[in-house]
């Protein structure tokens, strides 16, 4: 080889390290979260939810003790029970009053103990049977605007709920909070009627409560909603504006 073509070949490889050096974390650990397999209606969520990036901006990982707070029919659940592997385990938590919107989902989910290493958790806010010092990682999809209003048939409050998750977490575990944003300023004022929080509230509620802010992902961040309309409209159902934070216990 000449030493114009040796130079080539070290500008090349230079190159090539550099590329592989700054590929985004995501996509080096994407194969990590294994998406096949599920239902129908999942394989349809996941293009919205992007459940692989999530999980990876979340740090769950082999052997982790993972609570899914207000799991809902277990979207989230299944796909962890599958990072954690056979040394992890991850709890499903919901109260009474989510059964009824959970429902066939998650009897299907956990159909013939399917999911070997998932226990599904039925409690309230009151005692949420957490334990102490038991997780490593709580993931709290979409329900944290759910713990700040009250509803007939409805108390998760957050001034009740949160102490005892801190409690459960062990030292240095971490919150995963998602949730639907809504105006700058406004709060908790939509949260009952649009099912929307302000992110700026939520991350400085949270800091309140024991926990130190880590990181934020812009990866659900949807700037054609204008946050007027209820996350439940067929015009914005599953393509709401949505913040993505991660919090450590202190």
């Amino acid at each position: 080889m000449n030493k114009s073509n040796k130079t080539r070949s070290y500008v090349v490889s230079a190159v090539v390290a550099i590329c592989i050096l700054f590929v985004p974390t995501s996509l080096v650990q994407a194969e990590d979260v294994d998406l096949s397999g599920r239902t129908e209606q999942d394989m349809k969520r996941d293009p919205r939810s992007k459940p692989v990036e999530i999980i990876n901006f979340s740090g769950v990982k082999s052997g982790d003790k993972v609570l899914d707070l207000l799991g809902g029919g277990g979207y989230y659940t299944e796909l962890l029970s599958r990072v954690v592997g056979d040394k992890g385990h991850v709890v499903l938590q919901i109260p009474q009053a989510y059964v009824r919107f959970a429902g066939k989902a998650l009897e299907q989910r956990l159909a013939d103990d399917r999911l070997k290493n998932v226990t599904y958790l039925l409690s309230e806010a009151s005692d949420l049977k957490l334990g102490t010092e038991k997780y490593d990682n709580v993931f709290l999809v979409l329900g944290y605007h759910d713990m700040v209003f009250l509803d007939e048939g409805w108390n998760f409050a957050v001034d009740e709920v949160m102490p005892q998750v801190l409690k459960s977490l062990k030292p240095g575990g971490t919150l995963l909070v998602v949730d639907h944003d809504t105006t700058v300023g406004h709060g908790i004022k939509d949260a009952k009627t649009l099912h929307r929080i302000e992110s700026a509230f939520t991350k400085a509620d949270i800091e309140k409560r024991g926990f130190r802010f880590i990181k934020q992902s812009d990866v659900l961040v949807n700037k054609n909603d204008n946050h007027s309309l209820s996350v439940f409209d067929p015009k914005i159902r599953r393509k709401t504006d949505r913040f993505i934070m991660l919090f450590e216990k202190k």
